[in-house]
């Protein structure tokens, strides 16, 4: 059986690989770091979940999620927010948006964990 895929959006290399590490032996895990290629990857690669950074250069992580909620290809995956970004008003934002969840750096593994199986949709 193949490995779940798991895309993660975030500029910060050490996020990206801490999340890489945690996730990958049970995972398939594919990494960018930009999120204007995120909505094109996110369409060919079709991951059961996104790990979603919001504070990146060009395009940040809201306008990620505004366009992946507005593309039929896309909108169904589950999308988790890991920012820095740790006020209650950034969490509602993302929520209002249409993410499933949202993670507090630096992030735990454990959490992260946690939170995936609680969205995490496989066909079975």
């Amino acid at each position: 059986m193949d490995k779940p895929k798991i895309l993660v959006v975030d500029d910060d290399p050490i996020c990206s690989s801490l999340l890489l590490s945690a996730l990958g032996d049970d995972y398939h895990v594919t990494t960018i770091n930009s999120g204007i290629h995120a909505i094109e990857l996110a369409s060919s690669l079709q991951p059961q979940c996104i790990f979603l950074d919001i504070m990146m250069p060009e395009k940040n992580g809201y306008q990620v999620l505004k366009d992946l909620q507005s593309d039929t290809l896309t909108n169904q995956i589950p999308v988790i927010i890991i920012s820095g970004l740790n006020e209650d008003s950034d969490e509602d934002l993302a929520l209002r948006l249409g993410a499933k969840d949202y993670i507090f750096k630096p992030i735990n593994p454990d959490d992260v964990y946690n939170k995936l199986a609680k969205h995490l949709k496989l066909d079975e």
